[in-house]
């Protein structure tokens, strides 16, 4: 486990190469509010936790007063493009339909979001409503109001206050608004239960060991694969997420989880029952029967038909393209170790 900050004006300035000297290896910064605010101390604050080498994003409060194309501008305008923004919807921030409106607007400036903080008391206001379609969870609760060293508030922290609720994970708890930080009290504490590249690939999960054509046309096919650019969000098959799969490995894999498997299965499922003849052994097309390969084709044939939609039937990277993704996943998780597809789904 790793312990992060998250820091706004009210700390003013803030030593961020004292906090990462005493272990903190993350800090979530406030920018902005609305169409109009930014915060005092972000662009100071982003270069010096950058500087003092932590892990850095974002975060925006939602308004509800104003359109999430409007807040969406007022965050392009402020926060640099490669720097993952958070979302914190509460008191005064509307509901989750201007959020889900918010993150689409982000995604179409090229933002990540990684998270989002919507606190449980804020979500029992709203009526529960469902959180599966969102990013997963930055989640607020304290055991008491005391203070002292964030490790040390830690201990008192109880095992259930990382339940998850609305149909999503929580990825990052908020135990204390009252730590003793690089001298300065009180500020907010965080820990995330990982290690630091992990939280890495949580951030920002598009690797950097690729270019930056190489990353575009991944994401592309990621959106042609689950309908988002953004690693963890699959618009259209909320009821298919595993919310507890960890994004922790890199690239195209990292960023579509056991999500894809699943869909995987569906063309395996469909390729057994074109191939199957008389006596219930599959055969491939010249009637022979087919003992290996079948999964694998099935993964061939959806990335594929992603490539195609992305890179056009044309394009000379097609090949190349397709045998790179599938051998990622093929490598990523043996095609024996998934499950038969179902024959009733």
């Amino acid at each position: 486990m790793i312990y992060g900050i998250d820091v706004s004006h009210y700390q003013g300035s803030f030593d961020m190469h004292r906090a990462r000297a005493e272990d903190f290896e993350f800090v979530f910064i406030k920018a902005t509010e609305g169409t109009g605010f930014v915060d005092a101390r972000f662009k100071a604050n982003l270069a010096s936790a950058r500087a003092a080498g932590l892990l850095v994003a974002a975060y925006h409060y939602q308004r509800e007063d104003y359109s999430a194309r409007a807040q969406a501008d007022h965050v392009a305008r402020v926060v640099p493009p490669e720097v993952p923004v958070i979302l914190d919807v509460e008191e005064g921030g509307g509901g989750t339909r201007l959020t889900g409106e918010l993150l689409g607007e982000l995604h179409a400036r090229g933002f990540g979001t990684p998270l989002l903080y919507l606190p449980e008391w804020y979500w029992q206001r709203l009526g529960r409503p469902d959180l599966s379609g969102f990013p997963p969870l930055w989640k607020s609760r304290y055991p008491d109001n005391n203070g002292g060293y964030a490790s040390e508030i830690y201990q008192r922290v109880p095992e259930h206050f990382w339940s998850d609720y609305g149909n999503n994970r929580v990825a990052v708890l908020q135990f204390t608004s009252s730590a003793t930080v690089a001298g300065q009290r009180p500020v907010d504490a965080n820990a995330y239960r990982g290690n630091r590249q992990q939280l890495e690939a949580l951030l920002d999960p598009r690797g950097e060991d690729m270019r930056d054509d190489e990353r575009n046309a991944i994401f592309s096919i990621l959106e042609q694969l689950t309908g988002s650019r953004v690693p963890g969000q699959y618009p259209g098959w909320k009821s298919q997420v595993n919310s507890e799969v960890s994004l922790t490995t890199l690239d195209f894999i990292r960023a579509i989880d056991k999500h894809t498997f699943r869909l995987h299965q569906r063309y395996a499922k469909d390729a057994v029952a074109t191939r199957q003849g008389g006596n219930g052994h599959e055969q491939d097309g010249n009637g022979h029967e087919a003992r290996e390969g079948t999964a694998e084709q099935a993964l061939r044939t959806m990335i594929s038909e992603a490539v195609t939609a992305s890179l056009g039937a044309d394009d000379p990277r097609h090949e190349d393209v397709v045998d790179a993704v599938t051998a990622r996943l093929s490598a990523a998780v043996p095609y024996q170790q998934l499950e038969a597809p179902r024959s009733d789904n």
